[in-house]
């Protein structure tokens, strides 16, 4: 590995990169990856990495924000790099990464923390995706970020574009430790195969491939014994679902983590075996967390308001961005996260919802992930969002869309019932439910709330004519 970077590096410098150079990567997860990420950083050349599901729009996006020097892609997704590149009017060179490269590496002598050596994408739910600039200070930082296990062997379905792969990346070339990777995307039955077949011990995972692999079959034969760690991030995953994996782990432990691409790593994370709650655990080491008000007060314990983060190796800005970067930082130098939460007495810490996402009815604050953990349990609802529908004079109109399962009975207005059966007035579904196929989704497979807030809102729209509501 070291020394196929070395001879990759010199290679890269002999095209022409010169140190502070953009390279994009737009790839899925293979054996040729790791040595050409190691071989940018050895050699000063910040990788800007994006999802290799991406489109040619979404690709052209990060591309004129971080303008990169070089661009690696697949054979598959060549000709969508390439339309982006001629969108933003880029020239640089496009290489398929199918092939060994060879390559001397070089020092600089300058401060860590202000080195550009990756540009990760935020998540992109609730917008456009920003290129969030990190330091090489940020990339040592993420290889010890996991509690210890004996020959760790990792799982993480994530490509490079996510901050968990990239984590995974640096951790299992820092620690010398197995990564299983795959061109092919998630699927219970296939991460089942990898597990048993690899004796993997450490998964890396969003709320959404859990629930999918706990609601598969493939789950009454699957063999999980040799995880000693299922690590879960990205946003809540609800109690019933909790439990479920936790009895399927009979040597390991659920740990759920708290993290964001602006601080390169964890801002909180629980403990192993800790009592299932709705907690994402305790402050780690060397990252600071304040609850603030509209005005930025702190608030006491218990007291819901926005999550502020500081930490020793905080992102370096955004891309070619001052104003968002700017924007993203209080007076003191505090990170923003956008998140509404609270802390304990205890030091736990509770993430409520986005800022963003937070319905307003007449002047109520409604929570969606409330409503959707309440509908997830809801016997025959497969997936389900709940957004905010605009209305000119209630505010927002909380609803409901739901992907049911297979065979189910379940109606659109079992669900509005259920929900006013055990939640006050203001916490209704007014907005009404709505059955779809399937819901948008990130590479990672967050739910990109913006576009089901469109769907929401037409289908509303839709029904609104016909009489219905």
């Amino acid at each position: 590995m070291a020394k196929l970077s070395l001879r990759i590096v010199k290679n890269l410098m002999k095209e022409g990169l010169k140190f502070g150079d953009v390279v994009g990567l737009v790839v899925k997860n293979t054996t040729y990856v790791a040595p050409l990420v190691l071989a940018c950083l050895l050699g000063g050349f910040p990788v800007s990495t994006l999802d290799p599901t991406f489109d040619d729009n979404e690709v052209a996006n990060i591309f004129r924000q971080t303008n990169p020097k070089m661009v690696f892609c697949d054979h598959d997704n060549f000709e969508i790099v390439v339309d982006a590149m001629e969108v933003t009017n880029n020239d640089s060179d496009i290489y398929i990464v199918d092939e060994k490269t060879t390559g001397t590496p070089h020092g600089f002598g300058i401060d860590g923390t202000k080195l550009c050596s990756v540009i990760l994408c935020s998540s992109g739910t609730t917008g456009l995706s920003k290129g969030t600039m990190l330091s090489s200070a940020q990339c040592i930082q993420m290889t010890n970020p996991f509690p210890q296990v004996l020959n760790p062997t990792f799982l993480c379905f994530s490509s490079l574009y996510w901050l968990s792969g990239f984590t995974s990346l640096m951790y299992s070339l820092a620690n010398c430790c197995k990564r299983v990777i795959s061109r092919r995307k998630f699927s219970p039955l296939f991460m089942v195969h990898l597990i048993e077949k690899y004796k993997v011990n450490v998964i890396i995972a969003p709320p959404s491939q859990a629930i999918l692999l706990i609601q598969s079959p493939v789950m009454k034969l699957a063999d999980l014994s040799s995880i000693r760690i299922f690590m879960i991030g990205g946003g809540a995953l609800a109690q019933q679902f909790r439990k479920s994996l936790q009895e399927h782990l009979l040597y390991g432990t659920l740990i759920f983590a708290y993290g964001m691409t602006e601080i390169g790593g964890l801002a909180s994370m629980t403990l192993p075996f800790q009592k299932p709650s709705n907690s994402v655990g305790k402050i780690t080491p060397n990252v600071k967390i304040k609850i603030v008000d509209e005005d930025g007060n702190i608030l006491d314990t218990n007291d819901i308001g926005e999550i502020y983060v500081l930490s020793p190796t905080m992102f370096i800005g955004y891309a070619n961005n001052p104003e968002a970067t700017k924007s993203s930082f209080d007076a003191y130098g505090w990170y923003k996260t956008g998140d509404l939460g609270y802390i304990t007495v205890d030091g736990e810490i509770f993430v409520i919802d986005r800022k963003k996402e937070m319905i307003k009815y007449l002047n109520y604050q409604v929570a969606p992930s409330e409503l959707e953990t309440f509908i997830q349990k809801i016997e025959g609802v497969k997936t389900v969002c709940v957004v905010g529908i605009p209305d000119y004079i209630s505010g927002d109109l909380a609803s409901a869309i739901v992907v049911k399962e297979e065979n189910s009975y379940l109606t659109e207005q079992d669900i509005v019932d259920e929900v006013t059966r055990f939640f006050p007035q203001f916490k209704r579904l007014h907005g009404g439910v709505y059955f779809v196929d399937s819901l948008p989704i990130t590479p990672s497979g967050k739910i990109k709330k913006v576009e089901v807030r469109k769907m929401a809102t037409q289908l509303y729209k839709v029904h609104e004519i016909n009489g219905n509501y």
